[in-house]
């Protein structure tokens, strides 16, 4: 008798456990749902100004973004020239302090 009261107490624990991880996970999902939605309607609801402000923006920061990797291009190049000379330096030291 006692281990029958055990396995009821246990079913009904798990069925409430899943019973909430499944609520949750629904109403996650319905408020991902409705977030899309008004994404999705505020895009729609934008008037011209707002979308080339937007856009404006979204161009700023892509041209500091540019200027960024440019920067690190050049100094990049840099370096390689600098190892360049450093070996061919090296290149002719070597057979002089042979001799």
């Amino acid at each position: 008798m006692a281990s029958t009261t055990k396995a009821k107490r246990f079913v009904l624990a798990a069925s409430v456990t899943a019973i909430t991880i499944a609520g949750t996970l629904y109403g996650a999902g319905v408020k991902t749902d409705q977030e899309v939605t008004q994404t999705t309607q505020k895009s729609h609801e934008a008037t011209i100004d707002e979308r080339i402000g937007v856009l404006r923006n979204t161009r700023q920061n892509l041209a500091s973004k540019k200027e960024l990797v440019e920067r690190q291009i050049h100094d990049l190049d840099a370096r390689i020239e600098d190892r360049k000379q450093k070996a061919l330096d090296q290149t002719n030291q070597g057979p002089l302090s042979n001799r």
